[in-house]
């Protein structure tokens, strides 16, 4: 296991952190993914896990850019756009900061299961204030937890703060900030004749144009991070996959987040949300949740068991 893996299982484990999004919750508590997207695993063994139904409902109803906060913050959206989606979801807070460093353990992490490896993890997440402790909320990871437990699960470093004063008085954010109570258009309008969809993709493009251009000779990192951060995570290409995601249910987003809070320990044993497209994947997860409902040395034994007449087929054949 990776230094990450250790420090997040480590936080997992001690209740330091939980998670908002259902799928980061499942891959914290052990499900991993096939080389295809819908092929979920059960784990052998589940990992301590919590998830927090609360955070995403009781959000607010805005949009960032005509898209929902609330589905635009689910794994399937984020995964890849944090820049974009720390803003988006800054939205929902009247005074926050927006954090862009590297997160050197994620690096090491990243290069020991790739083979094109990479010098730095730039990465931006959300920080407020509550009661008094700095929170983290990070919407490609899918958590929530405070900064000294985030710092040492991913040793960041280089880090860069955007102050809320700072990009309130900015007219991108303003321009954001303006429409977050106006949805989209509905696919069924989307067509070049149409008024709305129209007005929409002239938005759109206005809103880029104000990004790459912006300059700010006082704010390095202000410049920089509107010209090329939050460009390049909410172009026009970005938003047209967001909304094709939420239209055709593509991949993980099919799912429906559960409205309750969970704990892996006890909920895993009865959860079957998920589930693997892979018939030789859906048999072995059946397997493996009626040996959760097992007396432990027994599931132990079986898997033992299980272990040694592979190996002995292999031998075998």
């Amino acid at each position: 296991m990776s230094i990450y893996e250790v420090k997040k299982l480590d936080a997992q484990e001690n209740d330091k952190i939980v998670y908002y999004d259902y799928l980061m919750y499942k891959k914290g508590a052990g499900w991993w993914n096939g080389l295809i997207k819908d092929d979920w695993h059960r784990p052998y063994e589940i990992q301590r896990a919590k998830y927090n139904a609360s955070f995403l409902n009781n959000l607010p109803d805005y949009h960032f850019l005509g898209i929902k906060v609330k589905e635009l913050l689910k794994s399937t959206m984020s995964n890849g756009r944090c820049h974009a989606c720390a803003i988006a979801l800054s939205l929902c807070f009247k005074e926050f900061e927006i954090y862009t460093c590297n997160l050197r353990n994620y690096t090491a992490h990243y290069n020991e299961k790739n083979s094109n490896k990479i010098d730095e993890y730039e990465h931006t997440f959300l920080v407020i204030n509550n009661d008094d402790i700095k929170t983290v909320i990070d919407t490609s990871f899918g958590f929530i937890t405070d900064i000294n437990t985030y710092n040492d699960i991913f040793s960041i470093d280089d880090v860069r703060i955007l102050s809320s004063d700072t990009l309130k008085n900015t007219d991108i954010y303003k321009f954001i900030a303006a429409r977050k109570n106006i949805e989209g258009p509905t696919p069924e309008s989307e067509s070049r004749d149409d008024e709305q969809y129209q007005k929409y993709s002239e938005e759109i493009h206005k809103y880029m144009d104000m990004c790459k251009s912006y300059k700010n000779n006082q704010d390095e990192h202000l410049q920089d991070f509107f010209n090329r951060c939050l460009y390049r995570t909410s172009n026009s290409s970005c938003i047209w996959l967001w909304r094709c995601t939420l239209e055709f249910k593509r991949g993980n987003s099919r799912f429906i987040y559960p409205t309750t809070d969970m704990f892996s320990l006890i909920d895993d044993k009865f959860d079957d949300i998920l589930y693997s497209r892979d018939e030789k994947t859906t048999e072995k997860n059946n397997r493996v949740l009626e040996s959760y409902h097992k007396p432990k040395e027994q599931t132990k034994t079986n898997f033992i068991k299980s272990k040694i007449l592979s190996l002995a087929k292999k031998l075998m054949y």
